[in-house]
């Protein structure tokens, strides 16, 4: 082509090395609980700390029984900046034994720092835990509030997500819906999945069932933009595989998870932001048997022989190789005329699919791999 295209990707892989980072939310003060080099598995707690409250200030001068700020010196202070103190911490001592002096906090708090002679503190923290949710290695450590875990497996990448993580076991819906669950005692094939789901969420009853059912993931292709509030509100994971409307799930996707029925996954349903580039996605762990898979394809131009799915109607979900990208503007349904590609989406068909509606599928070109 005279120029370069850079499609939408959504990343469906097969078999991937996968490097994700796992991090405190961005208020957060905490600390790492794992080392560099560590094998982790996913209920392993990888960072802790507390995203903290509204400030209080305490009179350091009075219990320490000084007259001024600048009697206060630095081998006075017993805790860090960050640090959660508790009734019984003492957060700045002068003297020793008996005859010791201390300021203590009049509930838990978050030391924040040391103002002339006020103590600042933030109070009602609310404690952070995040763990590693899948097997793998930490490969690095950034600082106090991120660590990078590999692992290799498949991945499907997401449209949208509530915000909510688990680790469960993959399993289709019923034959005739979740909904025929509803009513029904507990059923034990059920119980403690993450439930994939051919057709959209129709309506607030499927939430219902999941937590009657004690579902501990719901993965569907889509549900109505009038459903986001209460999806929001779910404590487990809800993952949109196409997005909002009436979207059934691509071939490529659902057949992947098909074909990984029974195995564990991790279902992190972050919701989609444009500043970090964070999507919602499907891990599932699979031993590489002793080599290391390439990791994913990413930021690739549209090539031909690229793997591609097809983003809008009439063959939204569609997916298929490039045969031939094309220069030349083509009339297309709708009557405007644009540039695109030639995609294979059968051994008996090629269609001619705009550039606009393709996103790459994160696989090598000569779909050797994935």
């Amino acid at each position: 082509m005279a120029y370069t295209y850079y499609p939408q990707q959504t990343l469906v892989l097969g078999m991937a090395t996968l490097i994700r980072e796992r991090r405190l939310p961005p208020n957060a003060i905490g600390e790492v609980r794992i080392s560099q080099y560590a094998d982790v598995e996913p209920n392993t707690e990888v960072l802790r700390g507390a995203i903290p409250g509204e400030f209080i200030l305490i009179d350091a001068l009075k219990p320490l029984r000084l007259k001024q700020a600048e009697d206060i010196t630095p081998d006075m202070l017993r805790v860090q900046a960050g640090e959660v103190v508790d009734t019984d911490t003492p957060i700045l001592t002068i003297g020793s034994g008996r005859r010791a002096r201390s300021v203590f906090s009049p509930v838990p708090a978050i030391f924040a720092r040391l103002d002339g002679g006020q103590v600042i503190l933030q109070v009602d923290p609310m404690p952070v835990s995040v763990l590693a949710l899948t097997p793998g290695r930490v490969t690095a450590i950034k600082g106090e509030n991120a660590v990078v875990i590999e692992t290799t497996g498949a991945l499907v990448q997401g449209a949208w997500g509530n915000g909510k993580s688990a680790f469960a076991t993959l399993t289709l819906e019923p034959a005739g819906g979740i909904e025929t669950l509803e009513g029904d005692s507990l059923l034990q094939e059920q119980a403690r999945t993450a439930v994939v789901m051919r057709g959209p969420i129709r309506g607030p009853n499927v939430f219902a069932i999941a937590a009657a059912q004690s579902i501990q993931a719901l993965i569907a292709p889509s549900m109505s933009s009038g459903l986001r509030e209460i999806a929001l509100r779910q404590t487990i994971p809800v993952i949109l595989t196409e997005g909002f409307g009436e979207l059934e799930m691509s071939e490529i996707v659902y057949n992947l998870l098909r074909g990984n029925m029974g195995r564990t996954v991790a279902v992190d349903a972050v919701e989609p932001s444009r500043w970090t580039g964070d999507r919602p996605e499907i891990v599932i762990p699979i031993g590489s048997g002793g080599g290391r898979p390439p990791a994913p394809v990413k930021d690739q131009p549209l090539a031909e022989g690229a793997l591609v799915r097809i983003a809008r109607a009439p063959r939204a979900g569609v997916a298929g190789r490039v045969v031939r990208l094309v220069e030349a503007p083509r009339t297309v349904e709708n009557g405007l005329r644009l540039v695109g590609a030639e995609v294979q989406i059968s051994p008996e068909q090629t269609v001619f699919v705009p550039l606009a509606n393709v996103e790459l599928l994160g696989r090598p070109l000569d779909g050797s791999a994935g």
